[in-house]
């Protein structure tokens, strides 16, 4: 055992050691990904908000309540009701669960084609087709791709958020231009 110690020693001691605790921390993270994706049946079990499309401020009451009243006849205790009530703030780290049904509030995670990072916005309606309405709660209305999200674009609804915890992704994300 005390030779174990020792070869443990010499490997992580000294410059060399801070790239094997950084190799080591990535595996880990790659690994506890891995196994998340697999325990939450999605292919991105976490992501880190990096814009503030369901940010929840001083705007809400217009650009969410009014909005909705207005255009989807909601009333405000029907949109309360909805999971994720409260919206999320950059660097916030929702939680994704892969699921077979989605419904009218649930906060979802999707990719579109030629956008780099995944989209997280709130399904305001269900269309005839099966494709899902989606708003950004802090949105002033819907942007192009909104219209008609398909269930294959889906990769889970938000179930859970860890606050602040993605701010290190924001980061690199805005240093590599999004991606």
């Amino acid at each position: 055992m005390a030779g174990l110690r020792k070869s443990w020693d010499r490997l992580t001691g000294g410059p060399f050691g801070y790239v094997v605790y950084a190799v080591l921390g990535i595996l880990i993270a790659f690994i506890a990904n891995q196994a998340l994706a697999f325990a939450l049946e999605t292919d991105l079990p976490v992501v880190a908000v990096v814009s503030n499309s369901m940010t929840h401020d001083s705007t809400t009451p217009q650009v969410h309540y009014q909005w909705l009243q207005s255009n989807m006849n909601y009333n405000k205790s029907y949109i309360d009701s909805w999971p994720v009530k409260d919206g999320f703030l950059i660097g916030d780290l929702p939680i994704i669960e892969g699921s077979s049904e989605y419904n009218v509030g649930d906060v979802i995670v999707y990719s579109i084609q030629d956008q780099p990072v995944p989209i997280i916005h709130r399904i305001i309606s269900i269309n005839p087709d099966g494709s899902f309405m989606t708003k950004g709660d802090h949105n002033s209305g819907l942007l192009s791709f909104e219209h008609s999200v398909k269930p294959s674009q889906v990769h889970g609804k938000v179930i859970f958020i860890v606050p602040k915890l993605g701010y290190f992704k924001v980061i690199v994300s805005r240093l590599t231009g999004g991606i």
